[in-house]
């Protein structure tokens, strides 16, 4: 896995946008998937802003969720959905529904969802392009510790780190336990994979990232195992290295 460090959080997220933009040039019909934690926000205002200034086009672009918490939809401020589309996808010209593949929590029939964003992948013949947060815990989208690594969509129970972490996301308390996912497999399967963790607080995990072999205890590192990975780190993510 190639590690990239950057002296500041806006730094990283400049170089991650305009790695992004070169991506899409090169394919222009690319499949992109994009984090929606607190970690991306950074890199996606900039692709906003690039796109409205006529820098790239994501027009032929599809686009797939990540995760999103099992019983959240769009309406949840804190939703992965709401925040992919208040900071990207409403903010880009050119792009509607239709090319939007997006996990809904709100879903009565979670295996039949997970059929339906596997048959999105499939038939774009796979992702060109993730761009994944490190979890406290290590986990990747809603891959947590001790996954399944021969997975594709799939829900799973929130780790109890998750579920702790996860009230700075909402207004108000939620009492979140699951997690719908793209799987293991999508992930090492996907032709690029840019993992990317900014702050003193992701210190530890980015440590054991880099420095221990692939394992389900820690998702992280199994992106070591895809096609091409790279880690962008500012320099407080990397003070413990």
């Amino acid at each position: 896995m190639n590690i990239k460090k950057f002296l500041t959080t806006e730094l990283m997220a400049e170089a991650a946008g305009k790695h992004i933009i070169e991506i899409v040039k090169k394919k222009p019909d690319s499949l992109l998937c994009f984090a929606g934690g607190d970690t991306p926000l950074m890199t996606l205002n900039y692709l906003a802003e690039a796109a409205k200034q006529g820098e790239v086009d994501f027009g032929k672009c599809s686009f797939v969720s990540l995760d999103e918490w099992v019983g959240l939809g769009k309406e949840t401020n804190g939703s992965c959905k709401q925040t992919l589309f208040d900071h990207f996808f409403d903010r880009i010209p050119n792009i509607d529904d239709s090319q939007i593949c997006f996990f809904d929590g709100l879903a009565i029939d979670m295996d039949a969802e997970c059929k339906r964003v596997d048959h999105f992948v499939a038939k774009h013949e796979g992702i060109d392009f993730m761009l994944l947060g490190i979890g406290m815990n290590g986990h990747i989208g809603f891959n947590e510790p001790g996954v399944r690594v021969d997975t594709y969509c799939h829900v799973i129970d929130l780790d109890p780190v998750t579920k702790k972490v996860s009230v700075k996301y909402f207004d108000e308390e939620m009492n979140v336990t699951r997690g719908i996912s793209l799987g293991i497999q999508h992930i090492t399967e996907a032709a690029e994979v840019m993992l990317m963790a900014n702050g003193e607080k992701k210190a530890d995990i980015v440590e054991l990232t880099i420095n221990t072999e692939p394992t389900a205890d820690i998702p992280s590192t199994l992106v070591k195992n895809s096609k091409h990975a790279v880690l962008y780190i500012d320099d407080a993510a990397a003070s413990k290295l």
